[in-house]
């Protein structure tokens, strides 16, 4: 007769343990702030982070609890700020790689296919979000670069609410091992203080979002802290069945496009009924890497292959790709960069060449 022992490991052998769950929710005392955090880690490919709007689109708003059961995520927090009179966010939204609402203030955070970028924004001017899955902006800053740096100025955020001494606040981090940390505030805070929270649980970088009556948060199917008022935004975190890739993120990574952001230059190209989309580099020169996407997946069989002077230099079964480039050995005075498509029998049936001159940048380049 087995033992309970024989039994017990007998049934974990039938039924293995599946992947460890990447979203955990904590109720946590740090650096004297009393928070509501989820835990998100984005190592997990399964994850998907994604901005989502009222019902009706922008200019209008839809109670938390109305969002989240339409939505169906994992867990959410409300978003950006946005008018009271208009309805309107007040920064950028972007969803699939495309501009879902212009607000030119803050800081953003961006979710690429590699990794997490924060992006100090320039004010009241358009950037391209083309390379990103999903972007929001919010603010003020609170950690850059592993420094709690509360900065309530110069970012464009006017209402005297955001600066009160102590409100219910609701804000977002990233750590170097790409946890996502997604904070409410269980009790009225100061930028000060959530600041140093932040960094206290090993934020590299932060910003705030929307609070006061907006602060609000979901986790499975419980609401953590409800919304006082109707939202035009929150983000949301969903568990995909399958990893969307097999691709390890590189570390979250701090951008100042106030310096200046040039978008990629691209160019199109027909493959049968398939139409796709490549981003080149912004300079050619070194390392860099070809953007590669359609509006529909590759028939079987197919591949999209990158050729510099003639010669393979990378291919891709399945889209989007990216596809690393080496140009740090083109020493003439012009180069053909040739993307094409191979049916499969290798036959061409769509094609795209650029010439370009080594260590220039963008559409300069030919």
């Amino acid at each position: 007769m087995l033992s309970l022992f024989a039994v017990l490991v007998v049934a974990a052998a039938a039924f293995p343990a599946g992947p460890p769950d990447p979203v955990s929710y904590s109720r946590r005392s740090v650096a004297g702030a009393d928070l509501h955090v989820v835990d998100v880690n984005l190592n997990d490919r399964r994850v998907v982070i994604s901005p989502e709007i009222a019902a009706g689109g922008i200019g209008r708003a839809e109670q938390f609890s109305s969002m989240v059961k339409r939505l169906r995520p994992v867990a959410a927090i409300n978003g950006t700020f946005f008018s009271k009179r208009t309805l309107r966010p007040v920064a950028d939204i972007a969803r699939e790689g495309k501009l879902v609402h212009f607000g030119g203030i803050g800081t953003a955070i961006a979710f690429a296919r590699d990794g997490v970028d924060f992006i100090r924004l320039p004010k009241s001017r358009h950037v391209d979000w083309s390379e990103h899955r999903a972007a929001l902006a919010g603010g003020p800053l609170l950690v850059w670069e592993g420094f709690a740096k509360p900065l309530p100025g110069g970012e464009g955020f006017g209402d005297p609410h955001v600066f009160a001494r102590a409100a219910p606040r609701t804000a977002i981090g990233i750590t170097k091992w790409n946890h996502l940390l997604l904070v409410t505030t269980a009790k009225g805070c100061s930028l000060a203080k959530l600041a140093k929270a932040l960094r206290a649980m090993g934020a590299v970088y932060a910003f705030n979002l929307d609070g006061g009556a907006s602060a609000a948060m979901w986790y499975r199917g419980r609401m953590i802290a409800s919304s006082k008022r109707p939202l035009t935004n929150i983000l949301c975190v969903y568990l995909k069945p399958e990893p969307i890739s097999t691709a390890n993120l590189r570390p979250p990574q701090g951008l100042d496009w106030r310096r200046g952001h040039t978008a990629r230059p691209s160019v199109g190209f027909r493959a049968g009924e398939m139409r796709l989309w490549v981003k080149l580099p912004r300079r050619w020169s070194g390392e860099q890497s070809l953007l590669v996407s359609a509006d529909q997946a590759l028939p079987p069989g197919w591949t999209v292959v990158a050729k510099l002077d003639g010669k393979s230099v990378g291919s891709a079964a399945a889209l989007p790709a990216e596809i690393t480039l080496d140009l740090s050995d083109c020493r003439l005075p012009k180069h053909q960069l040739w993307i094409g498509v191979l049916d499969g029998e290798g036959n061409a049936v769509g094609r795209a060449d650029r010439f370009f001159k080594p260590g220039t940048a963008g559409r300069e380049s030919w």
